[in-house]
Parts: C-alpha cells; structure tokens; sequence
C-alpha cells in the first residue's frame, strides 16, 4: 500500500505543477492520456506480482481480472491520446465503475487500502470528466492531445548529455 500511497501523491504533485492557469486543452487530454496509461501499466504490474509471487496482492482483487481492466486502460488511453471522443467516455465509465465498486467494498470491509483506491479512482473520474469538454473544443479544431511525455524527454536528454 504505502508503494500506490507514494506513486499517487507523485502524479498528484506533478499534475498541479505543471499546469497554469490558462487552459491548454491539448495538454490536459494528453496528462489525462497518460494517467490512464500508467495506471493500466501500473495494474498490470500488479497483477502479474500478485499472479507470481504476492499473497496480499491476490487478497486486494488484483489477478487475471485486473490485467484484464489494466490493458483496457492502456488501450483506452492509447485511443484518448490518438483523439478518439469514444475512448474518453469508455475511459470516463470504466472509472465511474472502479469508484462505485471501490466505495461498494469500502462499506463492506472499512479498509484505509479502499479507501484509496475510491479516492484514486475518483480523482481520476474528475480529471477525465473535465477533459470532455476539451477533447471536444480539440475534435472542432482539429487539434491532436500533447503527446509528450517527460519520462521520454528526460531519458533522451540524458543520452544527448
């Protein structure tokens, strides 16, 4: 728990960092891209650990179930990035659906564990509800998401040092 603790406050700190006050649409469809990315990356991981070698990982739902809904995430993500409206609802009721079932499972076993995961995944519905709009405003315009990704940026900056 403490490594999704310490993962979620990082995507949390770097998504109020860098973003201003004036709306950039293309980047916010692109972060909220991306955040779905890692997290279907991040619950396939998961899963796969939990598969091998995690008893309380196979204890907390992940397994065959939640490779399943990682790789959804991915491919929805994929298909938010590439400007697909479809994607952003599906994305959007995949984690309306993760929250009603996370607070569902909160009520029946009062754990801090649920309690994050409805809170992840709640935020994450936010974020992806307010990008409706600007995947519209993106679709008229014929704008594609930013597809940049400061991991990549960072390791080929190295390379080039």
């Amino acid at each position: 728990m403490p490594l999704l603790l310490w993962v979620f406050l990082f995507y949390l700190v770097k998504f109020k960092m860098g973003e201003e006050n004036t709306i950039n649409h293309p980047q916010r469809v692109g972060k909220v891209a991306n955040l779905v990315i890692f997290l279907g990356i991040l619950g396939i991981i998961l899963s796969i650990l939990a598969l091998t070698i995690s008893q309380g990982l196979a204890q907390r739902g992940y397994g065959f179930k939640y490779i399943i809904i990682g790789l959804s995430m991915i491919g929805l993500g994929y298909g938010i990035r590439y400007r697909y409206k479809y994607c952003l609802y599906a994305a959007t009721l995949l984690f309306i659906i993760l929250s009603c079932n996370f607070l569902f499972k909160l009520f029946m076993h009062h754990t801090s564990y649920l309690t994050l995961r409805l809170f992840l995944c709640s935020w994450v519905t936010f974020r992806l509800i307010q990008s409706i709009s600007s995947m519209k405003i993106l679709i008229v315009t014929n704008t594609s998401p930013d597809r940049s990704n400061r991991f990549m940026e960072y390791l080929f900056r190295q390379r080039h040092l």
